[in-house]
């Protein structure tokens, strides 16, 4: 059996389409991601960055549609996915770290009580216990384990 790549993107197209006309925000992407591996993207403001992890996670924002190409993750094409499914998906095995900090984390609570909150939030019927011990293993996982992100971080869990 051979191994699927992490992420497989082929040709995607991502536009705007708005009442001057259409813009092609990305245009025929294609790459390929292991397991292990690490891919930086950079680029000038406006070049479509942002927009290619949007559409990773199927989450271009109106009037944004993902025109053309291929999306796979771990072998399943995400834009095959129906909405419910897809909702699902994100969160369990592909997540996205918005660009302003202070939107996506909130400054006074700890990293551990965020992943914490994430786990519970998709896995409801989860213990905050075993909530909190499985964030402590992604983020070791990470390297981001050092105690001072722990000390009362359980405290913190509500």
């Amino acid at each position: 059996m051979t191994n699927l790549p992490l992420l497989e993107i082929s040709s995607l197209g991502v536009d705007y389409r708005t009442s001057r006309g259409t813009v092609h925000a990305v245009e025929d992407v294609s790459f390929s991601l292991e397991k292990g591996e690490t891919l930086g993207l950079a680029g000038e403001s406006g070049s479509g960055k942002s927009t290619l992890g949007l559409s990773i996670m199927r989450l271009v924002p109106y009037p944004g549609v993902i025109a053309k190409g291929r999306i796979k993750i771990g072998g399943k094409d995400i834009l095959k996915l129906p909405e419910n499914e897809m909702r699902s998906f994100r969160g369990r095995k592909v997540a996205y770290v918005f660009q302003d900090p202070m939107i996506s984390l909130n400054p006074v609570k700890r990293i551990g009580a965020h992943f914490t909150e994430l786990i519970s939030t998709h896995e409801p019927k989860t213990k905050k216990e075993e909530a909190f011990e499985r964030a402590k293993d992604i983020l070791k996982n990470l390297g981001l384990l050092p105690e001072r992100i722990w000390n009362g971080a359980y405290s913190n869990i509500t």
